[in-house]
């Protein structure tokens, strides 16, 4: 196992708190596919994990939910954080924390269940619900849990917001510094004197049109 693997629930559930969109992988009879989803999760005192997601309960991700036994999911964030370290072309390093597993979806059909799925599913995206929501209001959704029997997640270049939050090292990186494609900041002179040696406009560096 890679030694930056993590396994710990508490790093793990802060990982998913800060993820936007999970990737199923699912399986039907063309193959298998990839199919974005927002969603909630909680773990329980035992410490297992439950996602919830939604969508509509006749549609290609229903029936592959519906007839599936074990499916994979996926989830990242912080792409946007970009460190490039000239002279050397290919030394980009872009910051991202993900999370992958494996679980058991079952459509849940009992009202308060899917209640509570639903609360579970928006509160991951506000903190408060601004209109009440009743079992009523959910009866024609349909609406998944993923009991999931295994995960796992991984930080590669994190940031020292990251680092602080997961309790993890923060090594200094120098170079240039890029958010949303855009140079936020360059400190690329504070490199070691070798690492000097070649100027960036001679690797032959181009410019996105």
């Amino acid at each position: 196992m890679r030694k930056d693997i993590i396994t710990d629930h508490a790093k793990l559930s802060w990982i998913l708190d800060q993820c936007q969109i999970l990737h199923l992988g699912l399986t039907n009879q063309r193959g298998t596919y990839v199919v974005p989803v927002h969603y909630g999760y909680q773990e329980g005192p035992d410490g297992h994990y439950t996602i919830f997601i939604y969508g509509t309960g006749d549609g290609e991700k229903a029936a592959a939910l519906d007839h599936a036994t074990l499916i994979g999911f996926e989830a990242d964030h912080g792409h946007e954080n970009l460190i490039y370290t000239p002279p050397r072309p290919s030394d980009f390093s872009p910051s991202f924390m993900s999370v992958i597993g494996t679980g058991t979806p079952r459509r849940l059909t009992n009202p308060q269940e899917k209640l509570t799925a639903v609360r579970t599913l928006i509160h991951h995206y506000v903190n408060t619900i601004p209109v009440a929501i009743a079992a009523d209001d959910v009866k024609n959704l349909a609406v998944w849990s993923i009991t999931v029997t295994h995960i796992t997640g991984r930080v590669h270049n994190p940031t020292a917001k990251w680092a602080h939050a997961l309790g993890i090292p923060f090594k200094e990186r120098y170079g240039k510094h890029y958010q949303d494609g855009a140079v936020i900041k360059d400190d690329s002179d504070h490199l070691a004197v070798d690492d000097q040696d070649v100027l960036d406009a001679a690797t032959g560096a181009s410019q996105k049109e």
